[in-house]
């Protein structure tokens, strides 16, 4: 290596090294090359770490040991890990006992977490009030991280409100999907002084987050002024993904400049048996009025139906996509650049009727052109993209 380094020059080799990042083979044979290649190797082969269950329990645990063994050899390695997701894959709506019970697990986490810049935990189901100690406190040290940016929670039931406080420290990008959140401390944790808005949020992700869960999160990070003033706004928040809940208890948000939504359309016959019904698209109409006049640049809608007719009703019975089209015209939007809508079916076809891909992109045309003239507000954007999928099929 020696005679390497006296032949090319160590910026060169130090290239080599950066145009292998995704080779690991390569990168194990620079790093026995020399003591020298050793911390830009260690830089690529560690920046990311994955715990799962998709080669079921026993890969996992030994994925543990294994990297166990390493970071107890050198502590140092633990510096090199930015990115850690861990994740349960299993579709049995059980949490995996492993992941649970495992003591050793919880430090490793928890020995990572300064380091860390994203931290993503998806999961079947999971509720938090069935951890041991040892797990929140690994968890409670990802929160509080000082070089923790992104995080995603996904499927994690009764998070305390002290995690809440935790999140508006210093994350940038906050994705909560189909999580709740409870109005309570947590004995096993450490109380955590609020700071106030989040300083750092630029984008807030809600999918399937109800009402009251994400009044407890505002609550945890700026409580509602006694004197019935509006919250302070966030002041780096830049876009929004929310899902089926409702927006009024976000207040206004007058600095996005995109925004995702996703709703479940229902029909009537299943609306009268819902005992708390949504109001369709009227939680995307108010969160669109709150936005501040012209910023408004990229806007991606994705409507769930139970199936064709579900849609087709829908696009020609209900009143709620001329309200969006009226709005989306009027001069909060004169900006709006880029738009998708997405419609997503639940099932495609009745029993009696053959999937077939004609018959799929015929529906596909069909639906486009109800869509067209139910929202005219189309042929005046920029760009518009028209994404039909039927379960996890998109027809092209």
């Amino acid at each position: 290596m020696r005679y390497l380094r006296r032949i090319l020059p160590p910026e060169l080799i130090d290239a080599f090294i950066d145009a292998s990042a995704k080779d690991r083979d390569t990168l194990k044979a620079f790093a026995v090359v020399s003591r020298s290649c050793l911390p830009r190797c260690r830089h690529y082969l560690f920046q990311s770490i994955v715990f799962s269950t998709d080669h079921g329990e026993a890969a996992l645990a030994e994925r543990h040991q294994n990297f166990r063994a390493i970071m107890d050899r050198d502590p140092g390695i633990k510096s090199y890990v930015q990115k850690l997701v861990v994740q349960d894959l299993e579709q049995d709506n059980q949490p995996l006992t492993w992941m649970i019970t495992n003591s050793l697990f919880h430090k490793s986490l928890e020995l990572l977490a300064p380091s860390l810049k994203r931290f993503t935990f998806v999961a079947d189901s999971y509720d938090w009030t069935t951890f041991p100690s040892s797990l929140k406190l690994a968890f409670m040290a990802i929160f509080l991280s000082p070089t923790l940016k992104f995080l995603r929670l996904q499927n994690l039931e009764g998070i305390p409100s002290t995690c809440c406080v935790a999140f508006g420290t210093q994350i940038a990008d906050l994705s909560l999907i189909s999580s709740s959140f409870r109005d309570t401390l947590d004995p096993d944790l450490p109380i955590v002084q609020s700071n106030g808005t989040p300083q750092n949020l630029y984008w807030l992700g809600l999918e399937d987050v109800d009402e009251g869960s994400i009044g407890v999160l505002l609550d945890a990070w700026v409580p509602v002024p006694s004197t019935g003033q509006e919250r302070p706004l966030f002041p780096c928040l830049t876009a929004l993904n929310v899902g089926p809940t409702d927006e009024d208890s976000l207040g206004p948000l007058q600095q996005l400049f995109a925004i995702n939504y996703e709703v479940t359309f229902y029909p009537d016959d299943d609306i009268a048996e819902i005992p708390d019904p949504p109001d369709q698209f009227d939680g995307l109409i108010a969160l669109l009025r709150t936005v501040t006049p012209g910023t408004i640049q990229q806007l991606n809608i994705k409507v769930n139906f139970q199936d064709y007719t579900n849609a087709i009703d829908s696009l020609k019975g209900y009143d709620g996509w001329s309200t969006l089209d009226a709005l989306l015209n009027s001069d909060l939007f004169d900006y709006l650049l880029d738009t998708t809508f997405q419609i997503y079916l639940e099932a495609g076809f009745d029993n009696d009727e053959m999937n077939v891909d004609e018959t799929l992109e015929e529906r596909k045309v069909e639906l486009e052109a109800l869509l067209k003239s139910r929202l005219p507000f189309i042929l005046y954007v920029e760009t518009f993209t028209f994404i039909f999928m039927v379960g996890r099929r998109v027809i092209y």
